[in-house]
């Protein structure tokens, strides 16, 4: 029942909070008031080379204890409360903060300016890894904390009500950014709360997803073999983490990845003509059978620079797209476009189990 919206501008210009705000409201069917979030890139260009850390604590005593344990494992350049407005029907909300960080404690007299770029991509796997222990350190070691994002030029703002609510308590009408990803939920199987509403994020990686991971079980314990560590209870958390395993740790492909986490049934594969491809996807089918997805879904996937569309092999929950010129947007439902792109150029459903890649045209990226 969950409802997803998401919309990319290839040319980087700026969509709107307040449309996807809108768009998700007409979905307001597919929620039950029990968690709604927004995931925006592009927020922060000021502080772009910066780990912008989203944290949320329950009370003054755990954030004390969460300061304390961010500022021994990370430089902070800057951190603030995220601004928020009173919404009525929000009674209760843990207190939210962001950081703008580097891995490190010590890196004080480090100027951005003065790292050469060349041996900071050298380092960029050691960091990121750095980053991603530290995410998943923090949720085991403070206790009524969570970091609800992490990656640079970007920012998840997300928690318990109905995603319109979500949306005017985070200022979210405010912003803008080049790619979106917004959440209803409608949680059958999980609790209710701020960590586990969506979308869920890791580094630059964000997802939403509508549906079900009955894998789940096998996902989780492929990953925490590699150090994951899934906390924050419920089956979508696991989708992220593949992205960011088989893409930063296992250097697999986007389309690699894609049909890892939802391949063809074997008797498509034996049809493929191109001997290539047929051979690829069996390995891929073959190297990595615990990182299959199984279960009914569709999701939104984004790194800040593609957005990604995918359905399970049976579509087994709606997904549509639409085009606007350099405009990408996807929805369970083709109302949210009479608000995002109302004079579109084009309105299709996605084919099952075949993912659709939308890249920024500085990355010379075909859609697929």
């Amino acid at each position: 029942m969950c409802g997803i919206v998401g919309g990319i501008d290839t040319n980087g210009s700026l969509l709107k909070g307040s449309e996807f705000i809108d768009a998700i409201s007409v979905q307001h069917e597919r929620g039950n008031g029990l968690g709604g979030g927004f995931a925006v890139y592009g927020i922060y260009p000021e502080l772009k080379d910066y780990y912008a850390l989203h944290i949320a604590c329950d009370n003054e005593d755990i954030v004390g204890k969460a300061d304390e344990y961010i500022r021994a494992h990370l430089y902070v350049k800057f951190s603030e409360d995220i601004p928020t407005r009173d919404v009525m029907s929000i009674k209760w909300h843990p207190i939210l903060k962001r950081y703008f960080v580097l891995p490190g404690p010590n890196n004080e007299d480090i100027k951005l300016s003065n790292i050469d770029p060349v041996s900071m991509h050298m380092e960029d796997r050691y960091v990121e890894s750095y980053m991603k222990n530290f995410v998943f350190g923090f949720n085991q070691s403070i206790d009524g904390g969570f970091v609800m994002s992490c990656g640079k030029n970007m920012g998840v703002f997300k928690g318990v009500g109905y995603p319109e609510e979500i949306g005017e308590f985070f200022l979210v009408d405010k912003m803008k950014g080049t790619i979106w990803l917004v959440h209803s939920r409608f949680p059958t199987n999980s609790q209710s709360w701020w960590g586990g509403a969506h979308p869920f994020s890791l580094l630059e990686w964000s997802v939403v997803h509508n549906g079900e991971i009955t894998s789940y079980g096998v996902n989780k314990n492929y990953l925490e073999m590699y150090g994951y560590k899934c906390r924050l209870q419920t089956d979508t958390e696991v989708i992220s983490y593949m992205f960011d395993f088989l893409i930063r740790e296992k250097s697999l492909s986007l389309l690699d990845t894609c049909a890892v986490l939802s391949p063809p049934f074997w008797e498509e594969i034996d049809a493929i003509k191109d001997e290539n491809k047929r051979d690829r996807i069996k390995r891929l089918r073959q190297m990595f059978p615990q990182a299959l997805l199984n279960g009914p879904f569709a999701i939104l996937v984004s790194n800040g620079k593609y957005l990604i569309a995918m359905n399970d092999n049976l579509k087994l929950r709606p997904l549509v797209g639409a085009k606007d010129r350099g405009r990408y947007f996807y929805s369970s439902e083709e109302s949210s476009f009479e608000i995002l792109c109302p004079e579109r150029e084009q309105t299709w459903q996605l084919t099952r189990g075949k993912p659709e890649i939308i890249g920024m045209k500085e990355l010379n990226y075909e859609p697929h």
